[in-house]
Parts: C-alpha cells; sequence; structure tokens
C-alpha cells in the first residue's frame, strides 16, 4: 500500500510539474505576444526631458556608427579576403561615399526623426550585406557582426515589429554566411580554421547580434514604461500633475529666452456630473478622452504642452505672440463645442495670460505657479457665467 501511495504522489507531481511548466510557458507566450504588439512611442524616447540633452549625444554616435561601416569597408578594400573586380569594387566605393554623406547628416543635421531612423535601419541591413556579400567566406562571417550596430539604434528607437524584421534578416545572412563558410572550410578554400571553430562563430554572433538585442528592448520598455506611468495619466496618454511641472518651467525658459507671451489655460468640461449620471462612467471616460486628443491636437499645432489636472480639467501651457495665444483660448472653446458629438459638452475655459513685456519675468520660475492659480480662477468666473467661454487675465 505504502508503495502504491508513492507511486499516486509520484503520478501526482508529474501532473503539477507539467501544469506549471505549461503555464510559465503561457505566460511566457503572452509576454512576448504583449511586447511584439505594444505601440511604441517614438516621441516619447526623443522628446522626454530625460532624454533631450542626449541629443548631441545621439547625433555623435549615430556619425560614429556610420564611420564604422566606412572605415570596414575601406580596410576590406584592401584586403586579400575584400571584393575583386572592377563592379565590386565601384559598388563598395559607392556604399562608401554613401556612408561619409549619412555620418555627415547625422553629426551636423538636426536630431533625425522616425522616418530617419527606420531608412538608417534599412541602410544598414541591406547595404551592409549587400558588401559583406562580395567578401570571402569567413570575412562576410565575421562582419555580419556590423548588424549589432543597427540592432543597437533598432532596440531603442524603434518598434518591436522592426525589431523582430532586422533580427530575422541578421539571423538568415549569419547561417548563411556560417554555411558558406563551413563549405569553404570542406573544400579547402579556408585553412585557418576548422568546421567547430566556424559553427562556434556563427553561434557566438548569433547570440550577438540576435539575443542581446531582444533582451536590451525588453529591459528598455519596461523602464521607459514605468518612466511614463510615472508622469502621464493612464486614461488619456496626457501628462499629469507632476509630469507637467518640469514641461512648463522649459516653456517658461523658451519663452523667457525668445522675448514671446506664454499663456496658462485651465480647461474643465462643463456639467460632467450629468454625462457621468445620465451615460454612466465608462461613456463618461470616453468624453474624457476625446476632449483630451482635441486638446492635445491644439496643443502640437502651438508648440505648447497639455496636462489633465482633475478628473474633468486640463491644463494648457504655449508660448508666442500675445494675439495667436488669446485666438487659441477661443479655439479651445470652439473645437470642444461638437454638436455631432453622440455626447455633446462645452467647456468652461480661463487663462493667464503672460505678456513679453510683463515685469513679472523678473520674479523667476515661481510666476509659473501664480499663472496657473490665476488662469484656475479666471476658469471659475467663465464657469458662472455660464460656461462655455473664455475669460482671459493678464498678469
Amino acid at each position: 500500500m505504502a508503495s502504491g501511495g508513492r507511486g499516486f504522489d509520484e503520478v501526482a507531481s508529474l501532473r503539477r510539474s507539467g501544469r506549471h511548466r505549461r503555464g510559465v510557458l503561457a505566460k511566457l507566450a503572452a509576454a512576448t505576444s504583449d511586447w511584439y504588439r505594444a505601440p511604441h512611442d517614438f516621441e516619447w524616447i526623443i522628446n522626454h526631458r530625460s532624454t533631450r540633452p542626449l541629443t548631441g549625444i545621439i547625433r555623435v554616435v549615430f556619425g560614429t556608427a556610420v564611420l564604422m561601416y566606412a572605415l570596414t569597408s575601406i580596410l576590406m578594400l584592401f584586403s586579400d579576403l575584400g571584393p575583386t573586380g572592377s563592379p565590386a569594387i565601384g559598388w563598395v566605393f559607392f556604399v562608401l561615399f554613401t556612408q561619409v554623406l549619412v555620418a555627415a547628416r547625422c553629426v551636423f543635421g538636426p536630431i533625425p526623426g522616425k522616418k530617419f531612423f527606420v531608412g538608417f535601419l534599412a541602410f544598414g541591413d541591406i547595404l551592409t550585406t549587400s558588401v559583406l556579400v562580395l567578401y570571402a567566406p569567413a570575412a562576410s562571417l565575421i562582419g555580419t557582426v556590423l548588424f549589432a550596430v543597427t540592432g543597437a539604434f533598432c532596440t531603442y528607437f524603434l518598434s518591436p515589429r522592426l525589431l523582430v524584421a532586422h533580427l530575422v534578416w541578421t539571423a538568415t545572412f549569419i547561417i548563411g554566411f556560417g554555411i558558406r563558410t563551413f563549405l569553404a572550410v570542406m573544400d579547402g578554400e579556408v585553412v585557418a580554421v576548422d568546421g567547430p571553430a566556424v559553427a562556434t562563430a556563427t553561434v557566438v554572433l548569433l547570440l550577438a547580434t540576435v539575443a542581446v538585442p531582444v533582451f536590451a528592448q525588453v529591459a528598455w520598455t519596461t523602464l521607459s514604461n514605468d518612466a511614463k506611468r510615472s508622469v502621464l495619466d493612464p486614461l488619456t496618454g496626457v501628462y499629469n500633475r507632476r509630469g507637467i511641472d518640469s514641461e512648463l518651467l522649459d516653456l517658461w525658459q523658451l519663452a523667457n529666452k525668445r522675448g514671446l507671451s506664454m499663456a496658462f489655460l485651465v480647461v474643465d468640461i462643463d456639467k460632467f456630473k450629468a454625462v457621468n449620471d445620465n451615460y454612466g462612467h465608462s461613456r463618461g471616460d470616453e468624453v474624457i478622452v476625446r476632449v483630451a486628443d482635441r486638446l492635445r491636437r491644439l496643443a502640437r499645432h502651438h508648440g505648447g504642452v497639455l496636462a489633465r489636472t482633475g478628473g474633468e480639467e486640463f491644463l494648457l501651457a504655449v508660448v508666442g505672440p500675445a494675439q495667436s495665444t488669446v485666438d487659441l483660448g477661443v479655439d479651445v472653446v470652439r473645437v470642444l463645442c461638437d454638436h455631432r458629438d453622440d455626447i455633446p459638452v462645452t467647456a468652461s475655459v480661463g487663462m493667464a495670460l503672460l505678456r513679453e513685456d510683463s515685469a513679472l519675468w523678473d520674479v523667476g520660475t515661481s510666476v509659473v505657479g501664480r499663472a496657473a492659480r490665476t488662469a484656475d480662477a479666471a476658469m471659475y468666473r467663465s464657469k458662472q457665467s455660464g460656461g462655455n467661454s473664455v475669460v482671459v487675465d493678464e498678469i
């Protein structure tokens, strides 16, 4: 009986172990799927306050990475393992010239946009591969380490889907060049290494250029998402109170430096409690998201920043000529009141206008808090007068 009991316990333990493994695999598959499908916020990475000081470094690193490609091309032109024949050498010279132009653009131009990063990925992968196929087998396999350069930039600046496309391309050609080199060893064309060494080199290159970028992007995405959650409103994706503070100081410094006016607008949805009571909280959330989207478009158009500072309250700050900022207040009222919406709403807007010639610029950054309070008081006066209007106070 005891033996039978132990046998039953062993079977049960094996079943539990199998279910545990299946559970772990299911969680891993779900996490991988979430990572692959997650939207990639390029603007956040480039424009967030914590990364803006790095733009100069990014340009230099980009340029240096491209010059590494160029240096490799130059060295291989004078190597016995390099390309042979006029067409092949001519193509390498063309790629070399292109690399120098791209390096110059990286170093001396403004911070690249998303299209440039995508183009850089294609440039790095396709042109690098087109040159490597012209090398001798062993040199082509060693040269695949250059794929790590494009993989590194893809890891931090492009989406998981583009990273996967890059890794598939990379793995395909590393394996292909590995097989090519292995066959060359078997035919006696390469005598410095043997078959096992080629296999080992191929595996190491795959790990360095495929496994490392995936791990790096998963870690980077996790850290980035944590940073976002600390400064962004989870419902609308705009800044929260904590996130808007540093952005307001940046805007103040920009306006002060360029001699521009600065406007603070507090926007509060009128009678929002009735929306929740009549349509439910989920529909109320949809209204808040719609309002945030429209305000965000206005903020981007005017080079400003937006935050959700309360349940149905937003803070919008912009810099520019005084008249255009006043006109913005009217635009906010207009774009938020659309009777074609399934749940129409209006908004009360209070604006604090800090003109470029105001004496309060000398007070320093403390004027930012004063302006926000002034705009909030103006919003309440707008609401008391019936809402769907803008009240402007100059400070």
